[in-house]
């Protein structure tokens, strides 16, 4: 059910320089299943089950299958976060995914914004929307609200959003 690419994007080891098929937990599974068929989806489970492959599988797939049809450069997926330690730690975790493509190969794009980004890292997302962004709820909120032109291209890339995540929601009010 998962397009082919995502075979070779979701394997163990690939840092230490093998690499092992991934078996994907029942509550995965099942976040695939609702991913796919675009209904909205709640996952808890114990830290370190793989929450964060609960919504990057289907958010990967999504863009492998929908750039096949529309390879407009786009922004699919926003996933939110409480804190910056937080999207820092994703970045770091899906660009481990992505260790064994060429740069001008990746099969998906990521980018963090937070505010800790300089101006031309800001700039640079606004020309090039990454398929996947990365945002705390704070610079979500500012982004929407305020009306700098490197912003305003942000939101803007982000028309046909498929993707909407708030990670550890019990922490937001």
């Amino acid at each position: 059910v998962l397009h082919p690419l995502c075979g070779d994007v979701f394997r163990t080891g690939k840092t230490e320089g093998k690499a092992y098929p991934l078996f994907l937990y029942k509550h995965q599974l099942e976040a695939l299943a609702k991913g796919q068929q675009k209904q909205s989806y709640v996952v808890t489970t114990g830290t370190g089950s793989g929450k964060s492959l609960a919504f990057f599988i289907p958010i990967v797939d999504a863009i492998l299958k929908g750039n096949n049809a529309d390879p407009r450069p786009r922004t699919r997926a926003i996933v939110i976060y409480p804190m910056n330690a937080l999207a820092n730690s994703q970045l770091e975790e899906l660009d481990k995914f992505l260790v064994d493509f060429p740069a001008d190969g990746k099969p998906f794009t990521v980018a963090r914004y937070t505010g800790q980004e300089s101006r031309a890292q800001r700039e640079g997302i606004a020309d090039n929307p990454p398929d996947i962004l990365l945002t705390n709820f704070m610079m979500l909120e500012l982004i929407l609200t305020r009306y700098e032109n490197v912003d305003r291209r942000v939101v803007e890339n982000c028309c046909g959003l498929e993707f909407l995540i708030l990670d550890e929601l019990h922490t937001y009010r």
